[in-house]
């Protein structure tokens, strides 16, 4: 399949290429939003070795300590869809005092 795409679009970028232009990118945001691994988002990276598959449509990842930038696997976890992680938004966050994590 790679030596066919490679000839059907010979100007697409290579992995060195993919390679320079994420090394280009890192470090020029203003770290108010998700960290990106290739293109997807890291803490989605993260959790799908932690769970070890894919994560599926709807799944939605939560950093436990409200700290986007914190892709530590302890600090993640998957919900099976949207509904899932709202519900539990709003168990937890009227029921803990500032700067304190709950882990259920």
């Amino acid at each position: 399949m790679k030596t066919m795409n490679e000839e059907m679009n010979p100007y697409r970028m290579t992995d060195e290429t993919r390679k320079k232009v994420r090394q280009a990118h890192l470090g020029k945001g203003e770290g108010k939003s998700y960290k990106k691994y290739y293109g997807k988002h890291e803490h989605r990276v993260v959790a799908e070795k932690k769970i070890g598959r894919k994560l599926r449509d709807g799944e939605v990842v939560h950093h436990m300590d409200g700290n986007k930038l914190n892709n530590s696997p302890d600090n993640l976890k998957v919900f099976r869809s949207q509904v899932e992680h709202a519900t539990w938004h709003s168990i937890f966050d009227n029921c803990v005092e500032v700067g304190e994590v709950v882990r259920p």
